[in-house]
């Protein structure tokens, strides 16, 4: 005959079970932060990248921003997702390829179908004249929308570092 003890030991256990899981499976902030992530990756050149699968990394990040989406990096002013993905298609690095990381992401869940993301935008690249890598940091914060169930960025705009004098 089992006792009281751990009859309520194993009904903790399974609460933390299900809590723990239900954090990891259905929770928005971490569905955000996957999707930002997916945004990096397809931001990121890989070193050596084939046409065809820049082409397909384009699509994938097409897919990720909204029709109506919002870009605002210092002076540059986007207002439609064809515009930034275009701007990402320009973009080829000297040498190397590039990678675009965000890091310290907070994020924001204003309700069931609207987030907000501050982050940090990480570009590390080979400088090419060292040869080395560089990496250059800027501070951004992001909006996102869920449409159709899919979280998409509606709006984007770049920080700049303060500098020290």
């Amino acid at each position: 005959m089992k006792s009281k003890g751990s009859i309520y030991v194993a009904a903790v256990f399974a609460a933390l079970f299900f809590y723990f899981g239900y954090q990891w499976w259905f929770n928005p902030a971490r569905a955000v932060k996957l999707r930002l992530g997916e945004v990096a990756g397809a931001l990121s050149i890989p070193t050596g990248e084939a046409d065809i699968a820049r082409i397909a990394r384009l699509v994938r990040l097409r897919g990720f921003l909204a029709d109506d989406l919002h870009i605002r990096a210092g002076a540059e002013d986007l207002n439609s997702r064809d515009a930034a993905v275009a701007l990402a298609a320009s973009w080829k690095p000297a040498r190397g390829g590039g990678d675009v990381h965000f890091a310290d992401v907070q994020v924001f869940i204003e309700s069931e179908t609207a987030a907000h993301a501050y982050l940090a935008v990480e570009l590390t690249r080979t400088d090419p004249g060292s040869g080395q890598p560089t990496v250059d940091v800027r501070d951004a914060s992001v909006s996102l929308e869920k449409r159709n169930d899919v979280w998409v960025v509606t709006k984007a705009e770049s920080k700049e570092i303060p500098i020290a004098r």
